[in-house]
């Protein structure tokens, strides 16, 4: 019980502390133009400061405690097995913020994803040392199986997932008035999060495919997805709707291709770097 709560208590910090990284990069990053979508309620009454940093507490903590889910795998000195956890998450997060959106302007495109890294690489060196492993292991697939067909299941099922999005759901989206480079997005996307998923289910040991889509699909892919988008709502006054089902739809779709990864790895001890 002890231990547990020093758990918690470790995270909630690492959780403060990145918010706190990332409102010093918000306060760095030129005002941008953009007319599209009005401000969120909380911009207008004032409270968006409040909303933000209470939300990235929050979401900033659950990224945290999903590197429990990798880290009794992962190689080299604690701050390095932080540091490779949160480029992982911080590849899916690039992708998404150069998703081509109406509202999107150009140097949006430079600066949020330069203060986001930032904030997930404060994560990653915070989760390293204070939760990181002295003894890392490392594992590695077993002969013969291969990842190739996991990362083009992925990636065709991200964009397929897309296109219904665009055809039938009638998404948020610029595909109407950019549709070639929407669809290059998507399978650039699709093709990121196949290889970042791929690292991670070389780092997680469950006992069947189904357990590996679940943990490596739903949650460190959906979860981290999921808290990503939900940004959004603080600053602007989005269609919550859309955004579940876009959010929903592109969680279903990878975890779905997920189940190509072989659960079987084999877990080799290595000393720490």
């Amino acid at each position: 019980m002890v231990g547990r709560t020093k758990y918690i208590l470790k995270i909630l910090f690492i959780g403060v502390m990145t918010t706190f990284s990332r409102i010093i990069g918000q306060l760095l990053i030129p005002p941008g133009e953009q007319s599209v979508l009005p401000p969120s309620l909380s911009v207008v009454n004032g409270t968006m400061p409040l909303a933000f940093s209470v939300y990235g507490v929050i979401a900033y903590s659950l990224i945290a405690a999903m590197f429990l889910l990798v880290h009794n795998q992962l190689s080299g000195s604690r701050v390095v097995q932080g540091l490779k956890y949160s480029v992982a998450c911080s590849l899916i997060w690039i992708v998404y913020l150069l998703e081509p959106l109406p509202h999107a302007a150009p140097l949006d495109r430079i600066t949020y994803p330069l203060a986001d890294t930032f904030s997930l690489l404060v994560i990653g060196a915070l989760v390293g040392v204070m939760l990181g492993r002295k003894e890392a292991k490392r594992n590695s697939k077993v002969p013969g199986n291969s990842s190739f067909p996991a990362i083009v299941a992925i990636t065709v099922l991200f964009i397929i997932g897309r296109l219904i999005q665009y055809y039938v759901l009638d998404i948020y989206s610029s595909f109407a008035e950019k549709p070639l480079e929407t669809l290059i997005w998507c399978a650039v996307t699709g093709l990121t999060n196949a290889c970042v998923l791929d690292w991670f289910n070389k780092h997680v040991q469950q006992s069947s495919r189904a357990a590996n889509a679940l943990i490596v699909g739903g949650v460190l892919f959906g979860l981290n997805l999921f808290l990503f988008n939900f940004f959004m709502p603080l600053v602007f006054d989005a269609d919550l709707t859309d955004l579940l089902l876009r959010t929903f739809v592109d969680i279903a779709a990878v975890t779905v291709g997920c189940l190509f990864f072989s659960a079987k790895n084999i877990e080799v001890k290595i000393k720490a770097s």
